[in-house]
Parts: structure tokens; C-alpha cells; sequence
């Protein structure tokens, strides 16, 4: 695994400790040049803010080089993104005219302070942008960890949602994609099927922000049976050969409506995969088993 390929929780509280260690960094010049209280360790102090400098710039240049590896994965940059980018590159001359001061211009010495401000207020700035609103989406279970080559990456659903609403709606219709149910790997192929169609459409980061948006809104648990996923793929697939009515008009026992989803499937090897027959069995066997329809009752009349 390559190490500059964090998990995004990772991301977010670097981002915050690089937050922290700006507000360490400016509380310290502050009792250097005794805008605070007077100081008894004025070299202390200013040990201090040498150190914290020194780890604010490491930081800072890890995280630059972290996000720069990120946006690699886009196609086209969204809006917040390229926000959160300029932000960051903003930051980077603001360090170096700091530095500059310290070593080179030392009369401009007591100006420190404003442009440690400046560099705070860049550093805050991007970070409840991205780092804040992930943690929150975070608490409130709107991630999904998504296998991709061999590791487990974290996504937002709420982003793979706006991904699938925008790239999926330049082509066909959303009905067309929230009428599925899948297994994970049945929108695996879904989601690889229509980039290749057109490569360009979304990138890397994107194909599996609208993975995880899938699996985790439109996927089949195979260790799970659900009746509404089985009534879903009934009036998703059934429509396809003869009416909705049909089925449920029809009396059968389990075993019957297992022997007719088999059937079904003979004719059109592709209309069911074997996890959508499972819970297509367990909605028949469980709601429409032996159920009355009232045909029979209207006979008696």
C-alpha cells in the first residue's frame, strides 16, 4: 500500500492537527513579543514557536503532497475541491514571507503576528470545508468502506450520490439506475460497464464514491433476505415478459414459485442472477405463497 494513500478519517485529522498546531504556533509569538502577558522565558517561548514552526511546515507540506496524489483520481475537479486546492497553494506563500521576515527583513519583525493570522485564517478555512463535514458525515454513518484492489477504501455515500445524479443523468435517465437492486459486485460491473462506454465520464475517485452510494442504497446483502428487495427486482424484471398483474394474481406454494422462477430464468438466462432469485423466493414464499387473491371467494358467488 502506498502510504501517501490515506484513509480519508486520517486526512481530516491531519488537517485539524495542522489547524492545532497553527493556534500553538500563533498563542506562542504572542508571549515572544508579549502581546499576552509579559513572559518570564521570552527563550522558551520562542524555542517553542521555532519548533511548532518547523512541525506546522511538515505537516503542511505532507498534507500538499497527500491531497496533490488525491486529486490525480479526478477527471474534472468539483467546485469545493478547487476551493479547498487554491486555499491550500494560497498558504504556501504566506509561510515563505513569513520566513522571509524572520531571517531576512528582521525590522518587519513586530508584523509577525498579522502574517501568522493570515496563515491561520488560510488554514482554517479549508478545514471544516473538507476535514469538518467529513467527520460529521462520518458520526452520522453516511461512510461505507469499498474493496478496491485488494484494500478497503472509505467513501461518502452523500458524494457518491451527487456523482451518480450528475454523470449518470448524461446519458439515460435516473429510473434507469434506481429501478436496479444489485449485489456489490453486480454494480461493480454496472459502474465498469458504463466507463468504459465513456472513459472520460468519471474518474478513478469518483467511479467508487458512486460505488459506495450504490452498494450502500440500491445493494443485495446475499446474507440477508428482504422482502421489499424481492418486491423491487418482482416489479423491476417481471414487467419485462408479461404483466405484474400475473404474479400477483397467482396462488402458488413455495415450491411452485420456486419452480416458476426457474422457468422464468430458462427462458432469459440474464433476467435473474442467482442473489436476485433468492430474495425474488423469499418474497413469493412469504407473501404470496397460499395467499388468497379473493378470485377464488368471487367464484363461490
Amino acid at each position: 500500500m502506498n502510504f501517501l494513500e490515506l484513509k480519508p478519517m486520517t486526512n481530516s485529522l491531519l488537517a485539524f492537527s495542522l489547524l492545532g498546531m497553527g493556534i500553538i504556533n500563533a498563542l506562542f509569538i504572542l508571549f515572544v513579543i508579549g502581546q499576552i502577558t509579559p513572559s518570564k522565558y521570552p527563550k522558551f517561548f520562542q524555542w517553542a514557536h521555532r519548533i511548532t514552526g518547523y512541525i506546522f511546515l511538515a505537516l503542511y507540506l505532507f498534507i500538499c503532497i497527500v491531497m496533490f496524489k488525491k486529486l490525480e483520481g479526478f477527471n474534472v475537479l468539483p467546485p469545493k475541491a478547487v476551493i479547498h486546492a487554491y486555499i491550500g497553494i494560497a498558504i504556501f506563500p504566506l509561510i515563505i514571507v513569513k520566513i522571509c521576515i524572520v531571517r531576512l527583513y528582521k525590522k518587519f519583525y513586530k508584523s509577525l503576528p498579522i502574517y501568522g493570522m493570515f496563515v491561520l485564517i488560510a488554514v482554517y478555512l479549508p478545514v471544516p470545508l473538507y476535514a469538518g463535514l467529513y467527520i460529521i458525515s462520518a458520526i452520522r454513518g453516511q461512510q461505507i468502506a469499498v474493496s478496491e484492489k485488494g484494500r478497503l477504501v472509505w467513501v461518502n455515500v452523500n458524494s457518491g450520490r451527487r456523482v451518480v445524479q450528475q454523470k449518470c443523468s448524461t446519458c439515460h435517465s435516473l429510473e434507469r439506475v434506481y429501478a436496479y437492486v444489485k449485489t456489490e459486485a453486480g454494480w461493480r460491473d454496472y459502474v465498469a460497464r458504463m466507463r468504459a462506454k465513456d472513459p472520460a465520464i468519471m474518474g478513478d475517485q469518483e467511479a467508487l464514491e458512486a460505488l459506495g452510494y450504490l452498494i450502500k442504497s440500491l445493494g443485495i446483502d446475499d446474507t440477508k433476505m428482504d422482502i421489499q428487495v424481492g418486491m423491487r427486482i418482482i416489479l423491476e424484471k417481471c414487467h419485462k415478459c408479461h404483466s405484474i398483474e400475473r404474479v400477483f394474481t397467482s396462488r402458488k406454494t413455495p415450491a411452485e414459485w420456486a419452480k416458476t422462477v426457474e422457468l422464468m430464468r430458462s427462458f432469459d438466462p440474464l433476467l435473474l442472477n442467482d442473489s436476485e432469485a433468492r430474495q425474488v423466493n423469499y418474497y413469493l414464499g412469504k407473501v404470496l405463497a397460499g395467499q388468497d387473491t379473493g378470485l377464488n371467494e368471487l367464484k363461490t358467488y
